[in-house]
């Protein structure tokens, strides 16, 4: 079951094109430690939860 869940979680932050490749490795490196946790964030808040964005370009 973590297998499954870590690979979901990897494939679906991978096939993002709204994510940078840092955003890409935290969630890459959360799903892989904190799966469940993870996992949860992801389907309830999606890949910017609050509106947070990780290595964010200011105009």
């Amino acid at each position: 079951m973590y297998l499954v869940i870590v690979v979901s979680i990897v494939r679906a932050v991978r096939r993002r094109a709204d994510t940078t490749q840092l955003e890409r490795t935290v969630w890459t490196v959360a799903a892989v430690l904190f799966p469940l946790g993870a996992g949860a964030v992801w389907l309830l808040l999606g890949p910017h939860p609050l509106g947070l964005r990780i290595d964010h370009e200011q105009d």
